[in-house]
């Protein structure tokens, strides 16, 4: 009966030990968050950029290209 009590007990005193460590979890989440966030705001306008080029030379790929010559329909 007292193992039983035990681990009975064991989710209440695990959920004390996880009232004390949420405060500082969240912290180190809000801080990995603002990094990624600060990393993402100067990676994206390069990528866009480059998406942009590709682009560009796709379409102009096309238009000089075989298939502007054709046509669909």
């Amino acid at each position: 009966m007292k193992t039983q009590n035990k681990y009975d007990q064991m989710p209440s005193i695990l959920l004390d030990r996880l009232k004390h460590v949420s405060p500082l979890a969240e912290k180190v989440v809000d801080e990995i968050v603002s990094e990624e966030t600060d990393i993402l705001g100067e990676i994206m306008p390069r990528m866009f950029k480059v998406m942009q080029e590709i682009a560009r030379f796709l379409c102009g790929y096309v238009k000089r290209g075989r298939f502007s010559r054709l046509s669909l329909f």
